[in-house]
C-alpha cells in the first residue's frame, strides 16, 4: 500500500486479505486508481477518517461485492466506482453531498441503493448502465430532481422517514 499525506495512492493484490480490503485509519482521500483492478478484492473497508473518494479511484474491480463507506466521507467523484460489475447494494451515508457524473456507471449487479442524505447532488448519469437496479431507498425530503439521474425504469422508490441505519 502506498500512502503519501494522509491519501491513499495505490493498493496492491499483497494488500487484499481473504477477499477484504480495510482502508486505515488516518487515510482521508482515496487517489484516482488506488484501488483499481484488484483481481481477488470482494469486499472494500473505509475508515471512518476518510472524506473524499477521487475520480476512477475503485474502478474496474470485477469481483467487488460490497463496500461500508466511512460515515463522514463528503465526495465520490466521477467514475470512482465504475464497472464494478458485482457491487449489489450501496448503502450512502448521510455525510455524502455529491456523487460525480457517471460514479458507478457499468455496475451492472447494482440492485439496491440507500440514500441518507436529503440533499445529496447526484451527478450526470450516476448510475447508467446499472441494469438490475430495483430498489432505490430516499429520505422523504429528497429533493427528486437528483433522482432523475438514476436510470432505472423497474426500480421501486420507497420514501422512508429514517435512513440512520
Amino acid at each position: 500500500m502506498r500512502i503519501t499525506d494522509k491519501t491513499l495512492l495505490r493498493v496492491y493484490k499483497e494488500d487484499v486479505k481473504n477477499g477484504t480490503l480495510i482502508i486505515p485509519d488516518g487515510i482521508k482521500a482515496i487517489a484516482p486508481g488506488a484501488i483499481s483492478f484488484l483481481p481477488n478484492l470482494q469486499y472494500l473497508i473505509f475508515a471512518n477518517t476518510v472524506e473524499k473518494v477521487y475520480n476512477s479511484a475503485i474502478c474496474n474491480n470485477p469481483f467487488l461485492k460490497k463496500v461500508q463507506f466511512s460515515q463522514n466521507v463528503k465526495e465520490i467523484g466521477s467514475f470512482a466506482f465504475n464497472y464494478c460489475t458485482s457491487l449489489k447494494e450501496i448503502s450512502l451515508p448521510k455525510s455524502l453531498e455529491k456523487i460525480g457524473d457517471g460514479a458507478f456507471i457499468g455496475c451492472s449487479s447494482l440492485n439496491t441503493i440507500k440514500i441518507k442524505n436529503d440533499k445529496l447532488e447526484i451527478g450526470k448519469l450516476a448510475f447508467n448502465d446499472c441494469p438490475s437496479i430495483k430498489t432505490i431507498l430516499v429520505p422523504n425530503k429528497l429533493n427528486c430532481k437528483n433522482l432523475l439521474s438514476i436510470e432505472a425504469p423497474d426500480a421501486k422508490i420507497e420514501f422512508i422517514d429514517d435512513l440512520q441505519q
